[in-house]
């Protein structure tokens, strides 16, 4: 499922927070790396130096790696390094998708020394137009360091009751068999008692029965099939803000969600929560598109759904 995991890279130090996680990924999935620059005739040469120098970083830091934990010595090939011309969230699509791509890493905010594209509008595009998963590294307040243990110890996946909303489930359990991590499950309640004419306390009782019932289903199958995983239910009519103070909770924490998905409780659109999620918080933000839900090409354009995740 995560087979091969592409970063895009902008010559940035920002843009390289997304590193140590497709690095960690890439040692506990047994993926193969691939780092993509976008380049001009001009600054091509220089592009290429520069992912070389990469290249042998990453190198370094996996050596890095084995000595601190020779338990876990595993043979790591060294990453794919491409350098095309073009328009940059154009080409990234575009190589992802011709490539097999499973899935694109990439920071939030970054400008490049080369050609000054900022990353944020770039991962805006790029999100919007990958049909497969895209992990988005808010460039501040994350990890830039790799470390010995885990840099994902916990998956936060706030859920809706929708099959659409369930998306992001199969990579979720992909990732927390894999590397160990516990997974925990929420969906938000609203709590809006502004209207007299309402019984709110019994229709919060109703909606908090049917959203536990609903989690625990989802939870036995994942238990079932191997994952540890614990579920919550969250009162609030925030879910954004209350899927940010879950996952700071946590150190190392990763939120996965899907991109679309409605129910008559709760609203997980790629334009809204996922949007607020990531402008406000400092955790991971591994986005999954619903089937049947595949941004339309000039989506790339910014003509649909627009999602700006350059703060």
């Amino acid at each position: 499922m995560f087979e091969k995991i592409l970063v895009p890279l902008d010559g940035s130090e920002l843009a390289e927070v997304a590193l140590p996680y497709a690095e960690e990924l890439r040692r506990r999935l047994n993926s193969d790396l691939v780092l993509i620059c976008i380049s001009d005739s001009a600054d091509k040469p220089e592009r290429r130096e520069y992912l070389d120098s990469i290249e042998e970083m990453i190198k370094q830091r996996a050596q890095k790696y084995q000595e601190k934990c020779p338990e876990k010595i595993i043979a790591e090939p060294q990453p794919e390094t491409v350098v095309i011309g073009g328009h940059p969230s154009d080409e990234i699509v575009d190589y992802a998708e011709e490539n097999q791509i499973d899935l694109t890493i990439m920071a939030t905010h970054g400008r490049s020394g080369f050609s000054r594209w900022a990353m944020g509008s770039v991962a805006d595009k790029v999100a919007r137009g990958l049909s497969k998963p895209v992990c988005l590294i808010r460039a501040k307040g994350c990890q830039t360091e790799v470390r010995p243990d885990c840099l994902v110890s916990r998956i936060f996946t706030p859920l809706d009751g929708s099959k659409t909303g369930e998306a992001a489930l199969p990579y979720v359990e992909v990732l927390a068999k894999e590397m160990g991590t516990e997974v925990l499950l929420f969906q938000t309640v609203p709590k809006d008692d502004s209207h007299e004419d309402v019984n709110w306390g019994e229709l919060r009782h109703q909606a908090d029965r049917d959203a536990k019932i609903y989690l625990r289903k989802v939870e036995a199958n994942l238990i079932y099939k191997g994952v540890v995983a614990k579920t919550e239910v969250v009162f609030g009519d925030k879910p954004a803000q209350q899927i940010i103070e879950l996952a700071e909770r946590s150190q190392s924490a990763v939120v996965a969600m899907s991109t679309h998905g409605r129910s008559g409780v709760d609203r997980l659109v790629f334009g809204s929560v996922a949007e607020k999620v990531l402008r406000a918080g400092t955790v991971p933000l591994l986005l999954v598109r619903a089937p049947g839900s595949e941004a339309p090409r000039d989506a790339q354009d910014g003509a649909h759904c627009k999602v700006s995740l350059n703060n």
